[in-house]
């Protein structure tokens, strides 16, 4: 929704979850792996890092916060034996996506959480930025090429046809 009609209450929510938690967290666990030499961070960001998104702000810019801490963090302590990965999932069949029928019913792009979490998993280790899932990096991939504008105005509307999908599924369940 446009940020002024996202209660201020979800807004800081939203925050508070994708941007104060990834750095407590981060601040309450990094002592104790430093102390042992070794350890291992995976910061979840999102594809919707790639460029603003106008009817998601906050969560597009959250998200970016999330890409540039774990990447800053990585070089603050990648030397001290600890391990910082950064994850950008595209969508994933999972109930914070319940505004879509099509995300929760999934696809060969759109995959379930347990094949997500498969997939990302073993990847721990292997690469520091990732998208977690083999489909998401080839679309990824693609998505950068474009330009930032057409990336804008591609998000803008298919964020407008998962709203409209979801106030008409709303609406009908209201009636």
């Amino acid at each position: 929704m446009p940020l002024c009609e996202m209660p201020t209450s979800k807004a800081m929510e939203m925050i508070n979850v994708n941007v104060v938690a990834v750095t407590r967290m981060s601040r309450m666990l990094l002592p104790g792996m430093e102390a042992r030499g070794r350890g291992a961070i995976v910061n979840v960001s999102s594809g919707s890092e790639l460029q603003p998104h106008p009817m998601w702000a906050i969560y597009g810019a959250s998200k970016v916060y999330v890409r540039n801490f774990t990447r800053a963090i990585r070089h603050e302590y990648a030397p001290k034996g600890i391990y910082v990965q950064h994850l950008s999932p595209l969508f994933v069949s999972t109930k914070m996506n319940n505004f879509s029928k099509k995300l929760l019913d999934g696809s060969l792009f759109v995959p379930d959480a347990e094949t997500y979490a498969r997939s990302a998993v073993n990847l721990l280790g292997r690469v520091q930025n990732t998208t977690g899932y083999w489909l998401h990096g080839i679309q990824y991939t693609f998505y950068k090429l474009a330009p930032e504008w057409a990336r804008i105005k591609i998000g803008q509307l298919m964020l407008k046809d998962f709203r409209s999908e979801y106030m008409s599924n709303n609406v009908a369940k209201t009636k």
